[in-house]
């Protein structure tokens, strides 16, 4: 009996930490506000960053851009990159997400993430009240 409480106390702890290092975002970190990158007139445009993998095989791949969750099918931008980091200006204040459709062999591979591009206000960090951007950073890479 106990050896079953400990083999399930270990799967349950394995559990948890698989949990929650796989869903661990590599967004750039940034320590406070960047000066050079807040403006005193709000924005009417952010910018998306999607980060994508190009190799022998995908040596470009098609996005789609869509407001909210894909599932919800608002096609905000269609396009396709040869770079490996692609940018598009979007909307702020808004959640949006991106498809990339990779080749693996015959198969067609789908790497879906999102992300909240946010509009914040600083009235201390730099010289002036200003705005800046928070989010918009996506990583649509594949996985080995």
């Amino acid at each position: 009996m106990r050896n079953g409480i400990y083999i399930l106390s270990i799967l349950i702890v394995l559990t948890i930490v698989l949990a929650i290092t796989s869903c661990e975002r590599a967004e750039p970190v940034s320590a406070g506000v960047d000066c050079t990158e807040c403006y005193q007139d709000k924005p009417e445009w952010v910018q998306l960053t999607a980060e994508v993998t190009i190799n022998a095989e995908n040596p470009y791949v098609p996005l789609t851009i869509y407001v909210g969750d894909y599932e919800n099918g608002q096609v905000d931008w269609i396009d396709t990159t040869w770079k490996s980091e692609y940018w598009v200006d979007v909307k702020p204040d808004r959640y949006y997400s991106v498809v990339a459709k990779y080749k693996d062999g015959s198969k067609i591979i789908y790497a879906v993430d999102g992300d909240d591009i946010k509009l914040k206000r600083s009235n201390s960090d730099c010289d002036a009240e200003c705005y800046y951007q928070k989010g918009g950073y996506i990583d649509v890479r594949l996985r080995n």
